[in-house]
This record gives structure tokens, sequence and C-alpha cells, in this order.
């Protein structure tokens, strides 16, 4: 790939995600309006379910994929077709003894819940699978159609479900065209894979997945621990409102990394080969600018947001504007120790991956346990800086042993003076709306100056044009 295919990737996959973080995030007053708050809560809590159970039924193999392109570069098709196959086969079998159980002990859990959850999940393991062959491949184009087409099949089918087929559980006006939605894709992308490498079962990579992936389970399940345990918490330890605040401010910080989400598909596979090729001091060439683009969207984001929040959300939501910067924060903090966690999967120290994240989850939830009872919300936002803070420690010091030259300590200290500049900007001009979006402009195009020559680097047609 040259130049200007990375930025054709990195485009779409920008279009892809904002197109799905909007959904996602525009959709919940559509959602919140349509079903009551006892099919809202089913909803919400088989949607959590269905991200440990995806795991858990595909065996965290997406990752192995990534491993597949290194160790066997030109049987990556077959690797892919033996690896959905298994997928297959094992949550078929886990299908048919889970559903059998729920059966036999007559368990209050509605059946169709049980058997739709079980195949949506064996069905997002395989999508996950064939979006890492995909973002490996760099093939952007059929890997933005999987992510938009799904989630949009399955938000129309639903909305025109619970308003016209499902009078009464109207959760299943949601549950059922979203689990038949992403079994038909994922059904589709097994078929095409075949088709492509034929019908191949190998063990030896089957072996080779599961030594890299199956530790990544707990390193799965623990990040489900640190972005959805808060929540839990707080319905638990303070009450339902409190969570409701938290989780709009939660989701909206969640905007900045639509970057990151986009940039990592093209980002990992570049970063991967560079890797293989020694290709260090160019890593940390690129790393210093992904690292600004994200510093900026960031600072830029905190100065904006309690405007947008103001708009998207009715005036009871207004009072967690207070944790947009902390929240903020976490979400930056896990942009920058995830670099350094693709220095151990290149190494293949997943067992380490696992045991730090799963080591920030239990301190997050200790930390939730003694704080929110007394801080409610407010103390879940904090507590979570404090348990991605000690994730980046144990993963930055684990990754500097492995390959000390990669990303120097002073790539980020400039970055988090910026942002912690910011995050007082914003508590002493918090009710001050003019000049906070006065120091975001002035801010932007003082960067924008600043990165002038970086930029036509990357766009060379700008050059031309002045």
């Amino acid at each position: 790939m040259d130049a200007g295919d990375y930025k054709k990737a990195s485009t779409c996959y920008l279009i892809g995600n904002v197109f799905n973080k909007g959904i996602a995030f525009l959709t919940v007053p559509i959602f919140t309006r349509i079903l009551s708050t006892s099919d809202y809560g089913i909803v919400t809590t088989y949607n959590s379910w269905i991200g440990i159970v995806t795991m858990l039924l595909g065996f965290a193999l997406h990752m192995a994929i990534r491993s597949s392109f290194i160790d066997y570069r030109e049987k990556v098709d077959e690797y892919l077709t033996s690896t959905l196959l298994f997928t297959v086969a094992f949550s078929v079998s886990m299908t048919v003894i889970v559903c059998s159980v729920s059966v036999l002990l007559n368990l209050s859990i509605p059946f169709i819940l049980i058997l739709l959850c079980m195949l949506q999940s064996m069905s997002s393991a395989i999508i996950e699978d064939y979006s890492y062959y995909l973002m490996m491949r760099f093939n952007y184009k059929f890997r933005t159609m999987l992510m938009i087409v799904p989630n949009l099949l399955s938000v129309v089918l639903s909305v025109l479900a619970m308003l016209y087929v499902f009078n009464t559980n109207r959760y299943l006006g949601r549950v059922i065209p979203t689990a038949i939605v992403t079994l038909f894709f994922g059904i589709f992308l097994v078929f095409l894979s075949i088709r492509r490498s034929g019908f191949v079962f190998n063990i030896e990579f089957l072996k080779h997945g599961l030594k890299i992936s199956t530790p990544l389970i707990l390193h799965g399940i623990a990040l489900n621990i640190l972005s959805q345990s808060d929540r839990t918490m707080i319905t638990w330890l303070a009450d339902a409102s409190q969570t409701g605040i938290y989780s709009l401010i939660y989701n909206f910080s969640m905007i900045a990394t639509v970057i990151t989400t986009s940039l990592d598909g093209v980002w990992v596979p570049w970063f991967t080969k560079q890797m293989s090729n020694k290709g260090y001091k160019e890593i940390n060439k690129v790393a210093v600018d992904y690292v600004n683009l994200m510093t900026y969207a960031m600072c830029c984001l905190i100065m904006v947001a309690p405007e947008v929040v103001k708009i998207l959300a009715s005036k009871p939501y207004w009072e967690g504007i207070v944790i947009i910067p902390p929240v903020v924060l976490s979400n930056y903090i896990i942009f920058v120790y995830t670099m350094y966690v693709n220095v151990e999967h290149y190494y293949k120290k997943t067992v380490r991956i696992s045991l730090y994240t799963a080591v920030a989850a239990v301190i997050n939830l200790v930390l939730n346990y003694i704080f929110i009872p007394y801080f409610g919300y407010v103390a879940a936002a904090y507590t979570t800086i404090v348990s991605y803070v000690v994730a980046l420690i144990l993963h930055t010091s684990y990754a500097k042993k492995l390959r000390p030259e990669i990303y120097p300590i002073k790539t980020f200290f400039v970055a988090l003076m910026h942002i912690s500049l910011f995050t007082v900007a914003f508590y002493v001009l918090k009710d001050q709306a003019v000049m906070r979006w006065a120091l975001m402009t002035v801010y932007f195009f003082a960067m924008l100056f600043k990165e002038r020559n970086r930029i036509v680097e990357f766009f060379p047609q700008l050059k031309r044009k002045r």
C-alpha cells in the first residue's frame, strides 16, 4: 500500500466509525421512547451478555488472525477458514448444551433470549474474525461495508418490528431483528471464506490460534468489566438515575475514540509490517503524529462538551458535565496503553496482556465498591482513571523490556501537559461558554499552524494549491 491507500483506508474507517457511533448515540432517544424502562433494561442487559459470550465462543481468535499474517503469510485464507469453522462447531455445540440446561433447570430467563444470545454471539465472533482479516489485507472498502450495513439494517428493522409487530414484549422487537441480521452476515462470511480457500480445517492453525488467543479471553472480559462495571455498580450502590447521567457522559466521551478506532484499522497492519522490518524509527516518527492528533481532538472535545451535552440531553443530565474531563482522560489513557499492548501482542505475550488488564479491572471493582456509596457517579469517573493508569504503567513497563526503543516516554509527556492544562481551563471556564469556545478556536488554529509542514507531507496536493 502507498500513502494514498492509507489515506483512503483511514477515511473509510472514519466514515464507518462515525456512522456507527453516531447511530448508536442518536437512536437512544428513539428506543427509550418506544420501549418501557423494563424492556429497555432487558435489551441493555442482553447486549452486555453478547459482549461476554462473543468473547467466550470466539476464543478471541480475531487476535490470532493478526499473528497469522506474520507466521503463515502464504496461508492466511486457509487459516481464516479453519478459525471460522472451529468457531461454528464449538458455538453450535455450546448452544445445544446451554439451551438444554436452561430447559432442564426451567430458568426464569426466556428461552428465546438464551437461544438468540448464543447465535448472535457466534455470528459476532465470526464477523470480528473476518473484520480483522480484512483489516490486515487492507481491504478497507469491504471492511467499512461490514461496519455499516449490519448496524443500519438492525436499527431499521428493529424500529419497524417494535412499532408494527410486537405490541407486547417489545424488547423482542429490538433483539430478534438484530440477532437475525448478525446471524445472516455471519453465515454469509463463513461461506465466502470457504469459497475462497476450500473447506479447510487445519489442526496446526487451530493450535497456533488458541495458543495466542485463549489468554486474551481474560483480557476481553477484563475490558468489559472496566467499561461496564461502573454503570452496574452505580445502579447497585447509588441509584439508576445516576447511572443514566454517567452513561450519557461516558457515551459522549466516546466521540473522540472514533478517530482512534478508525485509524487503528490502518495503524495495526502498518505497525506489524514495520516491526517485521525493524522500522522502529519510522514507527516513532509516525507515532508522534498519531498521538498529537488524538491530543488535539481530546482537548477540543473537552472545551466544547458542555454545550454539546446540553443540546443532546435534557436538563436533568446536565449535572454530569462536571465529569467530562476525567472520562475523556480515561479514553485518552486507553489509547496510549493500547499502543504498548500492540508491542506485547507482536511478541505474542498474550498472557501478560490479560494479566495486566485483569489487575486493572480488579482495582476498578474495589475502588468503585469503596467510593461510589460516598460520591456516586463522580467517584466512578475518577476510579476509572486510576485503574487505566495502573494498566498503562504495567503495559508500558513490560513493552519497554521487550523493545526499549519503541515509543519514547517524551512522545506522551507534552501531550499529557496539553490535556492537563485544558482540564484546568475547563473547570475555571465551565460556565463561560464564549471564553471556552474562543480558547478552543485559538488552540485549533495554533496547532494547525504548528503542524503545517507535517500536514503538507501527508497531503502534498495542498502544497500545489498554495
